[in-house]
């Protein structure tokens, strides 16, 4: 369908109370992912407050949890690869091929830090005081961005969106998270839980992500 067609809120928010049948073994793929990513996270807090008396140490920059971050946003944007591929010629591949982009991009710069290289070089053309109680922000409001333009793209794409609605469902649930961590980007709560926010938000995008592709892959690509 067009996504420029008719848009229902009540049918959206139906579909998400009643998603329907899952796909054939993302239950399974869901419980398991999410569970190893809890179990990990629950261990690296543990080891940073035991072995360094901060529970962060191990999701600073380059730390393992850093890496833990890059890995789920890098393999979600391979799987919107596949899903692109598995849909093709269909004009709905150009949304899985833009999201595979942004999730790629996104994940390189969370371990490459690049929104905060972009902060300092906005800091220095302007010749702002790079420690501006305000303009400290500008790194935050860049990592903002990327969910908002995800956001956009889903938009622009809704009506073939709602075909998939586990994925939605997940979706949703993870874009609650990243509203979360927005808000403790800009309130300073306690890194560690800033960092759970994180890895536990793109656990649930990989595991939506995976709901389309099982769904592609049942009905043999028809969407």
């Amino acid at each position: 369908m067009s996504p420029l067609s008719p848009f229902s809120w009540r049918a959206a928010l139906y579909t998400l109370g009643h998603p329907g049948p899952p796909p054939p073994a993302l239950l399974g793929t869901a419980f398991v992912l999410l569970a190893l990513c809890l179990a990990t996270v629950a261990v690296l807090l543990w080891l940073g407050d035991a072995w360094h008396n901060e529970p962060h140490h191990f999701f600073r920059e380059h730390q393992i949890g850093t890496y833990l971050s890059f890995a789920n946003l890098v393999a979600t944007g391979g799987v919107s690869a596949l899903i692109a591929r598995r849909l093709r010629p269909a004009p709905s591949t150009r949304f899985w091929w833009w999201m595979a982009a942004v999730l790629v991009w996104t994940g390189c710069d969370d371990l490459f830090l690049t929104h905060e290289d972009i902060d300092r070089v906005i800091h220095a053309l302007l010749g702002l005081d790079p420690n501006d109680p305000i303009t400290d922000h500008i790194d935050d409001l860049i990592v903002a961005g990327y969910g908002v333009a995800a956001l956009a793209l889903a938009w622009v794409h809704r009506v073939h969106l709602a075909s998939f609605p586990w994925m939605v469902l997940f979706l949703a649930m993870a874009f609650g998270l990243f509203a979360a961590l927005v808000v403790l980007e800009f309130t300073h709560l306690p890194r560690a839980t800033e960092e759970v926010v994180k890895v536990v938000g793109g656990t649930l995008t990989l595991v939506g992500f995976l709901a389309a592709w099982l769904d592609t892959r049942a009905s043999g690509g028809r969407r």
